[in-house]
């Protein structure tokens, strides 16, 4: 039986009147052993949320002396602003990619906090008058909540569920310190992909936009070609310059673009399976990713923000925690010799950088060099949970909530698959 954090009797309890807790749990139990008989939560189990649970305890639980109920009659009015509201404009991310809250309808699919498909079975209409808060997650994910949405997390490592206006009140105080766990991988099907997902991401590093290459440092070659050609075949190679060669693939053609500024990570991909996912991952550190020997940090690098963006979000579909960073872009002085020598010079532009943690449970690349940096899972580590960066009162601009039939009742919001509580 879950159990209210802490229970306080109703005012109206009389001064001769005691609580009875185990006539109040008996009460409790038995309702939440009934299941419901109609619509979309037929033969599903009753689950008393807070609210509920304290009407029931009230009634069933004040005695008088005599060791009768003192109440035996109550009339129960619910306000209809008891909804977990979000602005319209969060995005919610489905198998399809991504709709908002203010699309989003009734049979619609989303995830749970465990990757697991999940249905809409309800939603509310437009509010715009209860209390609305802006809380910024130090990862970069920004949500617009309403004072009683609710959140599922860890207070000082113990569970406990809380509303964002109490997370606003607690977050101005010494002791604070609540924490959400990430999310699961997201679970979808094996997709048809207009080429191996590990080609694609090394092509979106290391592959020319207008022409079916890609360029692979000489050392290299063997574990590239080798991942390559489980699902693909080199038509051609020939030697470049900096101690790489550049190898043609005609099956690189339907990707192939106007411009290199034109390179992000189609959708179909985003939203593949896991193993999909995870091979594109793949190929996307071993073309311009790295793992540090120090605490296992994998980066993957970009000019590019939007791609970026894109590897930030496959992360998150993976169930890894990231961030993105940026810094002024360099390169080599000169190509032709190792650039611990020859030094680096600044090119004008930004170097967006992705950083996350590798754990050896995941093979988040494919050449043997750069998984042996990566360490031990520790559960415990922050890089499993995601926390709160600042918490502010804004105006209502529109807020909804929905219900969904996921056994937690969460689901998942954000382009950081952040997990929360529904209605």
């Amino acid at each position: 039986m879950r159990k209210l954090k802490k229970y306080k009797p109703t005012k109206f309890k009389a001064r001769t009147s005691h609580y009875d807790k185990e006539a109040a749990d008996y009460a409790v139990n038995f309702i939440q052993c009934l299941c419901h008989t109609k619509g979309t939560w037929a033969g599903k189990p009753f689950e008393l949320i807070d609210w509920q649970e304290q009407i029931v305890r009230d009634l069933f639980g004040i005695k008088k002396k005599n060791g009768y109920r003192q109440f035996n009659t109550a009339y129960i009015e619910i306000g209809k602003k008891m909804g977990k509201q979000v602005a319209l404009n969060t995005l919610i991310p489905t198998p399809k990619g991504f709709t908002t809250m203010g699309e989003i309808k009734v049979g619609d699919t989303v995830f749970d906090e465990t990757g697991s498909p999940c249905h809409v079975v309800a939603k509310s209409q437009v509010d715009f008058d209860e209390q609305a808060y802006r809380i910024v997650f130090k990862d970069g994910e920004v949500i617009e909540a309403g004072e009683n949405h609710q959140w599922i997390g860890e207070k000082h490592q113990k569970p406990i569920m809380m509303t964002t206006g109490d997370l606003y009140r607690y977050f101005q105080t010494k002791s604070y310190n609540f924490r959400i766990a990430v999310n699961g991988a997201l679970e979808a099907p094996e997709a048809e992909l207009p080429i191996d997902p590990y080609l694609m991401g090394y092509w979106l590093g290391n592959g020319h936009a207008t022409k079916p290459e890609i360029t692979v440092k000489t050392s290299d070659v063997p574990e590239v070609l080798f991942n390559v050609q489980q699902n693909t075949v080199v038509n051609n190679a020939w030697l470049n310059v900096g101690d790489s060669l550049i190898f043609k693939i005609n099956e690189l053609k339907p990707v192939l673009l106007k411009s290199f500024h034109d390179k992000v990570i189609p959708i179909e991909y985003l939203r593949a399976s896991k193993e999909q996912r995870l091979r594109l991952l793949q190929g996307l550190m071993d073309s311009d990713g790295c793992i540090s020997g120090v605490k296992g940090q994998g980066v993957y690098y970009s000019t590019e923000k939007r791609l970026a963006e894109t590897v930030s979000e496959l992360l998150w579909t993976l169930g890894i925690k990231n961030a993105i960073t940026s810094t002024p872009s360099t390169q080599p002085a000169n190509r032709d010799v190792p650039s611990q020598e020859c030094g680096r010079v600044a090119t004008g532009e930004t170097c967006y950088m992705v950083k996350f943690t590798c754990f050896d449970d995941v093979k988040v690349a494919g050449l043997s060099r750069k998984l042996k940096n990566r360490i031990p899972r520790n559960p415990t580590t922050r890089s499993h949970f995601r926390y709160i960066d600042s918490i502010e009162k804004i105006e209502n601009r529109g807020m909804q909530c929905i219900q969904v039939d996921s056994p937690s009742h969460q689901y998942l919001i954000g382009k950081s698959c952040l997990p929360t509580h529904n209605s």
